[in-house]
């Protein structure tokens, strides 16, 4: 039901990130807002195409260049398996692409005209800078993630967070049961971005607000905190299972999927015409197939030239080497609606949330190739589950890749727990995308949702973990050890004298 016109409130939605698979989540959301009636302007690295009734957009696709010129891909290869080198190495691409969009001259012109008003910021909640939209407008505020929220995200609105039980998605654990080196690891990452952030983010994104916004404005720490709700894309299949409080509104699973369209002739023929079944092989948009290392490459090519599939392969480069002749590439494809067709039998994918997602919403088993970050976590949960197999691509051999191929592939066990998950994941009272538009209109009525938050919040670090009370019991044991010390040292003392006289 469309909003009456009473009740449209203008709304600011800003996702900067480069990456297709960020926006597919925010996207949705917004354009639902514009038909209900609210009046919505967009800043995004990837605009909707047509005229949307209701909907400004404004673009800053140029990021996209800014990531590629400043290597992103290089660096997730070198440090995928360096959360810390990876997460440092990020953050300097983040201040630079804030900048940059930041001079976008309709952006500079919403922030410089005195009678423009928003009633409510949605912003993707990894860019803090950003955040100081809320203040400019003095508007309520809904942070928004693509996949689970970062530690502080959960910390602003008073969720548990724990190193060991909830690990940050950077982390490239394969299990929930970490063991000793891993909830170390898990603990000093913490305090690593805890410092990171208050050091040397705060101070460098505070720089650039002053700068772009002007003076007077509040630390980004007050920023991050006045959050009203936090939107997080999570399901719990691939993610750990964590008390959240009502202030969190978890928008996944599915939220991402589209209506059916038709498939272009030439796939539609290549998929049409493949009776002995499709293979999809796509490592997403982070991750470029074109710049695998050759011997990966070379051992993916020779097991695809023994397998009797046909072979659907996304690849950003007019020319394949060596293509065998049961491989097609294309630099893009409908995902979805590949996806969807009956003859695509597997999903070799690098195991993005929403690339796995959408595997799983069209039931098809996967073979996880992941690289970095929540690709790790996420393949791991997809084989712990049954949904599929996973391999690490530096220890790739024919031997490894055409077994699982096949195993994926023959035995039905697979695809019967798809369907099982795909079901479950299925059984909701309401979409995602009505969940999410729903209680951003409840944020609107409301004028906010800080008192949704919990009393986390606003307890300090060492009393959320009890440290204050540990150390009064410590100072109390080590009172009575050292009263208990000297009353037997006194006793040892009066009977040793008491010996020698007698």
């Amino acid at each position: 039901m469309a909003s009456s016109l009473g009740d449209a409130a203008r709304i600011l939605g800003i996702f900067p990130t480069p990456s297709y698979s960020h926006q597919i989540v925010y996207l949705p959301i917004m354009k639902e807002l514009a038909n209900r009636g609210h009046e919505v302007v967009i800043i995004t690295t990837n605009p909707m195409e047509g005229e949307i009734q209701n909907l400004k957009q404004i673009d800053v696709s140029y990021a996209y260049k800014v990531s590629k010129k400043l290597n992103v891909t290089q660096m997730i290869y070198e440090n995928n398996r360096n959360p810390f080198k990876l997460i440092n190495d990020l953050m300097d691409v983040f201040s630079n692409l804030v900048i940059k969009e930041l001079e976008h001259p309709e952006i500079q012109s919403i922030i410089a005209n005195e009678y423009e008003h928003f009633d409510l910021l949605m912003v993707e909640y990894m860019f803090p800078t950003f955040l100081a939209f809320k203040h400019r407008f003095n508007c309520s505020m809904i942070g928004l993630t693509s996949l689970d929220s970062s530690y502080h995200g959960h910390v602003a609105v008073g969720n548990p967070v724990h190193a060991v039980l909830y690990p940050d998605a950077a982390l490239p654990f394969q299990t929930q049961k970490l063991n000793f080196f891993e909830r170390l690891q898990s603990f000093i990452f913490e305090q690593f971005i805890n410092y990171y952030i208050k050091y040397i983010t705060n101070p460098t994104e505070e720089a650039t607000i002053a700068k772009y916004f002007g003076n007077n404005y509040p630390s980004l720490p007050e920023l991050i905190a006045s959050i009203d709700m936090l939107f997080i894309n999570v399901n719990y299949i691939l993610h750990s299972i964590r008390p959240l409080t009502p202030a969190t509104v978890a928008i996944g699973p599915f939220i991402q999927i589209k209506p059916p369209t038709d498939l272009p002739e030439d796939l539609k023929l290549f998929l049409d015409e493949a009776k002995e079944g499709v293979i999809y092989f796509s490592l997403g948009t982070n991750v470029k197939s074109k710049d695998l290392a050759l011997v990966t490459r070379d051992v993916i090519m020779k097991t695809f030239a023994k397998l009797p599939y046909k072979i659907l392969w996304k690849f950003e480069s007019e020319k394949l080497p060596g293509q065998p002749d049961n491989v097609k590439i294309v630099k893009w494809v409908p995902q979805q609606d590949i996806l969807r067709h009956k003859n695509v039998k597997l999903f070799i994918s690098q195991c993005g949330l929403q690339s796995s997602e959408e595997a799983l919403y069209y039931q098809v088993p996967i073979l996880g190739l992941p690289f970095f970050a929540d690709q790790i976590s996420n393949a791991y949960k997809l084989d712990m589950n049954g949904l599929g197999l996973s391999l690490n691509y530096k220890e790739l051999t024919i031997e490894k890749f055409a077994f699982s191929i096949n195993e994926l592939i023959n035995n039905p066990k697979y695809k019967i727990k798809v369907k099982e998950i795909s079901n479950l994941l299925k059984d909701q009272p309401m979409s995602s995308l009505e969940r999410a538009v729903w209680w951003t209109e409840y944020v609107l009525r409301n004028k906010g949702a800080q008192h949704l938050k919990g009393p986390a919040v606003h307890i300090p670090t060492y009393q959320y973990f009890c440290l204050d009370i540990i150390a009064f019991f410590a100072f109390i044991l080590c009172i009575l050890i050292s009263v208990t010390y000297l009353l037997v040292k006194k006793c040892l003392k009066c009977t040793t004298r008491k010996i020698k006289r007698d």
